[in-house]
């Protein structure tokens, strides 16, 4: 098989990651057609996608790899340290960049969701790897800022409880309608930062539960 020249190439392989994210995206692995649902949509040869991908599976790992990078990327930026920055800036920061993502890539957010019990071990071995990941670099980030702003932060356990909290609401997000999430990304935010700072009592204006709250009567 001939080569294709570098910039053809590289327009072959951004046509199959944009046709494969939103396929996959939709469907899942097991359930799309190569032909069907990404060469034609995508308006690649079948000689050509196996010019660029061993195979389907191979094409989805490449898609989550680089939403992967680009994540923790971008996370990194967020959370360096920053002088001036108050716990809750940091906070909204952090949890803006996760919607951001969501509205700039939600295919890529989508296929998380569906392949965490993939069919395929070496998919489901890619996202456990990627959650670790994403763990560990949470858990840095948030003993980098121990350090600076003087937290006491149990930091594996923040990373752990963050990282659930951050894929619920993306998950939750992306399931409403696209004209219903601009209104509801400020509201989900603004109740992430609160529930993370102040945990259930932040979410009512609380940040200790019960300090001037009225007794409760009990009902007869």
């Amino acid at each position: 098989m001939e080569d294709l020249p570098p910039r053809r190439a590289q327009e072959t392989r951004a046509r199959l990651m944009e046709a494969g994210a939103r396929a996959f995206g939709e469907k899942g692995l097991d359930a799309v057609h190569l032909k069907r649902d990404i060469l034609a949509p995508a308006g690649v040869s079948v000689g050509s996608f196996y010019h660029q991908f061993k195979d389907k599976t191979e094409l989805l790992l490449t898609i989550l790899a680089e939403g992967s990078a680009e994540r923790r990327r971008q996370f990194s930026a967020v959370h360096r340290p920053a002088r001036g920055r108050t716990a809750e800036e940091i906070a909204q920061r952090s949890y803006a960049l996760v919607f951001d993502l969501a509205d700039a890539h939600p295919d890529a957010q989508r296929i998380q969701f569906r392949q965490r019990a993939s069919s395929d071990p070496r998919i489901r071995a890619f996202i456990e790897t990627d959650r670790a990941q994403w763990r560990r670099s949470l858990a840095d980030d948030y003993a980098r800022l121990n350090e600076a702003y003087g937290w006491q932060l149990e930091v594996e356990q923040a990373a752990e409880l963050v990282a659930a909290l951050t894929q619920g609401a993306v998950e939750q997000y992306l399931g409403l309608p696209a004209t219903e999430r601009p209104k509801a990304r400020e509201r989900m935010l603004g109740a992430l930062v609160r529930f993370t700072l102040h945990g259930l009592p932040g979410l009512s204006g609380h940040e200790r539960p019960g300090t001037d709250a009225p007794p409760r009567k009990d009902t007869p």
